[in-house]
């Protein structure tokens, strides 16, 4: 009797289990990892239909970490590899998210497993793709991705892409993140792509195709790598950009003609550049007060690793600000690496250059003026007559700041701290009543 009822308990259980609403259980599903969501198989029959249907596969840090154990016999890339094929054994369903991530210690790229990995999903209709290999070697990514033609998003990592001779281009694309990726042929991501994320990679010229009139890209990203500026011609429909080229390579494609870069981006409110950037621009050329083309769709500007002893940034840097008569927010970064004390620029930094920046942040306070600048910020600041200079012309063509927010560099003492502050809080010249000037 006492064995009867312990198994009507267990019915009973199991019946509640499978009772469960689909929409629930699915619920529960999505915030248990894929070894977790995988064992729920086992609770009842109506659980497994669902895991075999489940849409969600990531094999990331946690999956391996918690799969590989120090008690193991069985060789951890052994093992590793049976579970990841015994896991897509047993799901019948469409795998509309795939990430992988190849773990430095774990050599996955060296099987050919992953290979078909990549193979199963990309006949399962995955809209999400990502595989991050943190190995030294890139991984070579294989011709299967290139038949995944519902994907919509795509993030790689160390990765090679080939694509093959007849590959006519991804068409549902939406955003792409490439991070260390080197591309060896020309490969189009399809006209309905939105976001652009790359960074130190290598062959970006042969994403030309990417950048014709009818793109529909939104927002571009670019940290480091190569670059080729002909891609810019014609990102009609771009509202952020953002280039942080540092490490830039190929000094012939290094020459920017700003007036056609601005105006190739007639849409941008946002737009993010680094002192590499400035340096690429036309050298020679007499750096206008305010471009021909206004950019009057500009919200923020934000610039990264500016030298304030360096004459030509300061002077593009305030002709960009001058071209964006809405701009309503301003982020800068001087140039870490200059060493500058007590006011000084040190170093390589010639006096002469350091002298002529401040004597061309002396203008006319019409010269300049910013009825829609609202915030200001300054990471880096050491307080150098340039920077202040800077900074008290903000303040005298400003009539809306509200805030400016400084961040002291490390090599700022506090007695120099104290100095800056009593200067800039008396001076009185400031166009807007209610500005706060915040020094942190």
């Amino acid at each position: 009797m006492a064995t009867d009822s312990k198994i009507r308990r267990l019915d009973c259980g199991a019946d509640r289990i499978s009772s469960l609403p689909r929409n629930l259980i699915e619920a529960i599903l999505r915030h248990l990892p894929v070894h977790d969501v995988a064992r729920t198989s086992i609770l009842s029959r109506n659980w497994r239909n669902i895991w075999g249907t489940y849409p969600k596969l990531i094999f990331d840090d946690k999956f391996f970490s918690k799969l590989v154990s120090k008690e193991d016999k069985e060789a951890p890339l052994f093992k590793a590899v049976r579970v990841v094929n015994q896991i897509l054994l047993l799901h019948g369903g469409p795998i509309l998210t795939f990430y992988l991530i190849i773990p430095p210690d774990l050599p996955l790229h060296e099987w050919l497993d992953t290979d078909f990995w990549i193979k199963n999903i990309s006949n399962n209709g995955v809209r999400e793709f990502g595989l991050c290999n943190t190995q030294d070697i890139p991984y070579t990514m294989p011709s299967y991705l290139f038949s995944c033609f519902e994907l919509n998003h795509l993030t790689l990592a160390s990765c090679i892409l080939e694509p093959p001779p007849r590959f006519g281009g991804f068409s549902n694309l939406e955003s792409v993140r490439l991070m260390d990726v080197i591309i060896t042929a020309d490969i189009s991501f399809g006209p309905k792509l939105e976001q652009l994320v790359l960074e130190s990679c290598i062959g970006i010229k042969h994403l030309g195709s990417l950048f014709e009139n009818h793109s529909n890209l939104s927002r571009l990203i670019i940290e480091r790598g190569d670059i080729d500026w002909k891609l810019f011609e014609s990102t009609q429909k771009s509202y952020l950009v953002s280039l942080m080229l540092k490490r830039v390579t190929n000094p012939i494609e290094k020459i920017v003609n700003l007036e056609k870069f601005v105006a190739s981006m007639p849409r941008i409110n946002k737009l993010v550049v680094d002192d590499c950037f400035l340096k690429s621009l036309e050298p020679g050329v007499a750096i206008p007060k305010m471009l021909t083309t206004t950019m009057e769709n500009i919200k923020r500007l934000c610039f990264s690793g500016v030298g304030f002893h360096d004459l030509v940034q300061i002077k593009y840097v305030l002709c960009l600000i001058r071209s964006s008569p809405n701009l309503q927010h301003l982020l800068l970064g001087p140039d870490p690496t200059d060493k500058r004390k007590d006011g000084l620029d040190l170093g390589a930094v010639s006096k002469d250059s350091v002298k002529s920046v401040e004597k061309y942040l002396h203008l006319p306070i019409k010269d300049m003026i910013l009825d829609k600048l609202e915030t200001v910020g300054i990471r880096d600041f050491v307080g150098s007559r340039a920077e202040l200079r800077f900074i008290k012309l903000l303040l005298v063509s400003s009539p809306s700041l509200q805030t400016m927010r400084l961040w002291y560099s490390d090599d700022c003492k506090e007695e120099a701290r104290s100095r800056i502050s009593r200067e800039l809080l008396q001076y009185n010249r400031c166009a807007s009543t209610t500005v706060k000037l915040i020094m942190q």
